[in-house]
């Protein structure tokens, strides 16, 4: 029996990569998805410690899991690609909380973000540009440091309020540093930016 409690590194563990709303929906798939193989954890493991922590550590505020692993009966059902980085625990989609944007403790390194943003676009961030941009932005400005293989502005409301950001990170070489967008207010629902491109996703009109 998986140890669901498992820490994964200071502030993730197991559980928060494997509930599913829908797996639990269809009682015939909980027991594959709650049960994943060893090679899974150890991607997930992988994925906390060299990637999500440290970006926890820095921006000092919880990052909510949406989705992590997906056992291949939940993938199918959800009509994910068949090469998903989710089937193997190296993928996880992030929201963070709106706290971040008002927060006093937060106010330091979201001011950095924003110095970082306008230093390299040479404008500033829009008001509406939404916590989970900022998340967005802290990756793509990352992409060097953390062992990022890419990372996904995701639907939501528009250019700068992704309804969350997808991060994968897997050991070896697949590390492609691959910044992507999706959503329906993109022309053909997809975009692949260069850094710049990305951040300004979220700033001023010039």
């Amino acid at each position: 029996m998986t140890n669901l409690d498992l820490k994964l590194s200071k502030n993730f563990r197991l559980i928060e990569f494997l509930r599913s709303a829908t797996a639990e929906r269809h009682t015939d798939i909980i027991e594959q998805q709650y049960n994943p193989p060893e090679e899974v954890i150890a991607n997930l493991a992988y994925l906390c410690t060299q990637t999500l922590q440290p970006i926890r550590d820095i921006l000092g505020v919880p990052l909510s899991i949406t989705s992590g692993y997906r056992c291949p009966a939940l993938n199918t059902m959800i009509g994910s690609s068949k090469t998903s980085q989710h089937l193997k625990g190296q993928a996880v989609d992030v929201q963070l909380s709106a706290t971040f944007l008002t927060h006093p403790s937060y106010t330091d390194i979201r001011r950095k973000i924003e110095s970082r943003i306008k230093a390299l676009t040479g404008k500033a961030i829009r008001p509406d540009a939404n916590a989970n941009f900022y998340l967005f932005s802290y990756v793509c400005l990352r992409l060097e440091h953390l062992d990022i293989d890419q990372v996904i502005h995701e639907y939501g409301n528009g250019l700068g309020a992704p309804g969350w950001v997808h991060i994968a990170s897997s050991a070896g070489e697949r590390n492609k540093r691959q910044i992507l967008a999706l959503g329906r207010y993109l022309e053909n629902g997809k975009d692949l930016p260069g850094l710049v491109d990305a951040l300004n996703y979220g700033t001023q009109v010039a």
